[in-house]
């Protein structure tokens, strides 16, 4: 009894000791990102971007990870770097996903639009359009933010749907299958449009997952 007693000790104290192991680093980041915002607002953009890199590196609280990512997003958009920015801002809505700019920032001509189009409605029908296009990369980026930030059911299934075409295409059929199961998950009544249930690789795939829903 003894012995259980002194081996519950030990693991409370693991975990005490874990818990201020992951405060410290939180608030060394904390600090290092204070230290990139003084930066920032200083102009020093180049050393804001290494001080906000680092902080999250060191490990923050997900209120920081938006503040750092959002200002990281605001540095590549103002260098021209659009497809870094939309990565930042969908990271730093991914740790926020209620994360709103200040009147200020949404206000500005670059980043301002940018950081709109990634509410979850604007981010599924540019997916959607990037998928028309061709542009499978982009589309399965911005279909995968708009599930981060939440969508209707409706949009959510068709939103694995065109996730599991991509997958498809790019012959990862695992991937395919899961994104179909949690499209039939969502919809259990969904079915392909004729032109979709026509194609030869993820047709069949969609028909072996109807029995199982």
């Amino acid at each position: 009894m003894r012995r259980l007693t002194i081996a519950a000790a030990l693991l409370a104290m693991l975990a005490g000791c874990a818990a201020v192991d992951g405060l410290v680093q939180n608030t060394r980041g904390h600090i290092t990102m204070v230290e990139g915002l003084r930066q920032y607002d200083a102009g020093n953009h180049e050393a804001a971007a290494k001080s906000l890199s680092a902080a999250l590196k060191l490990g923050m609280w997900e209120s920081d990870q938006a503040i750092a990512y959002k200002h990281l997003a605001f540095m590549h958009c103002a260098a021209g770097r659009e497809r870094e920015c939309r990565e930042d801002f969908r990271k730093a809505l991914v740790a926020v996903p209620t994360l709103r700019l200040e009147p200020e920032e949404v206000g500005h001509p670059v980043w301002g639009p940018i950081f709109l189009s990634l509410s979850s409605g604007s981010a599924f029908s540019i997916g959607l359009k990037q998928y028309e296009a061709g542009e499978y990369t982009e589309s399965a980026k911005n279909l995968q933010g708009a599930l981060t930030l939440g969508l209707p059911d409706k949009q959510r299934a068709d939103a694995h749907k065109h996730l599991a075409f991509i997958h498809c295409s790019s012959n990862r059929e695992r991937q395919c299958r899961d994104e179909f199961r949690k499209a039939l998950a969502v919809d259990p009544a969904l079915e392909l449009e004729p032109a979709e249930a026509g194609h030869p690789v993820w047709g069949p795939i969609f028909q072996s997952l109807k029995p199982a829903r």
